[in-house]
């Protein structure tokens, strides 16, 4: 059972939630905050200093969550394409809504990376490090071929990660950013699908032997044969 400071501190966040996607973070004082909560602005100050913590405590408190979600889903059964979208979407999709589905999102914002880009970056961090090993995961299973793309899976959870990142922004809607998303997914999944030279009896799997080498390789092969 939840101990009453967190639940009184789970009920602060919520009423923050609510206030700063109504107002935004400028016109929302900690005497809303304590009244959305029904509670005194004494209790309140028990939990918080200030709006700018309870800001950040929010902050975290969402990616937590989000990365909570995104672990799950990776961690699943079904198609690697499927459980990326899925992941990233859990991730990312609720601070797309807020920040471009929000009246007051541009503000939310600004403040976030002010008071909380310490904390977007360690989620960050944390969430390419899943990718990365579900992609070290997938490329054992003979589900992607890293080594015809000669990356390795960190480099190609850095490529997903920050091209996820270059989904969002100015003019975008939540609506939007879900579909460019799964277009990425699929574009980037099939990138690195297994080709039929990389199924070939023999091949060592982990060489970071280049696609194009391969095949020069094959075509003086088989000229020399010819020749012979």
């Amino acid at each position: 059972m939840p101990r009453p400071a967190s639940v009184t501190r789970e009920r602060i966040l919520a009423a923050a939630f609510t206030r700063f996607a109504r107002y935004g973070f400028r016109r929302t004082s900690m005497a809303d905050i304590a009244a959305e909560a029904g509670m005194s602005r004494a209790a309140l100050y028990l939990q918080f200093p200030n709006k700018e913590a309870i800001f950040r405590g929010l902050s975290e408190h969402l990616h937590d969550e989000a990365l909570a979600n995104a672990s799950a889903v990776l961690g699943g059964d079904g198609p690697l394409a499927d459980r990326l979208r899925a992941a990233t979407e859990a991730k990312t999709q609720r601070f797309v809504e807020i920040a471009y589905g929000s009246p007051h999102g541009s503000e939310l914002l600004d403040e976030n990376n002010r008071l909380c880009g310490d904390l977007a970056a360690r989620m960050g961090e944390r969430f390419q490090a899943l990718v990365t090993a579900v992609l070290r995961r997938a490329a054992r299973a003979g589900e992607i071929d890293l080594d015809g793309v000669t990356l390795s899976a960190p480099e190609a959870a850095e490529l997903f990660v920050h091209g996820v990142a270059g989904l969002k922004g100015p003019g975008v809607t939540p609506e939007r950013y879900r579909q460019r998303l799964a277009a990425h997914v699929r574009v980037f999944v099939a990138g690195l699908g297994v080709t039929p030279a990389s199924r070939r009896p023999g091949r060592r799997q982990g060489t970071g032997t280049p696609s194009s080498t391969r095949r020069t390789t094959s075509s003086a092969s088989t000229s020399s044969a010819s020749a012979s």
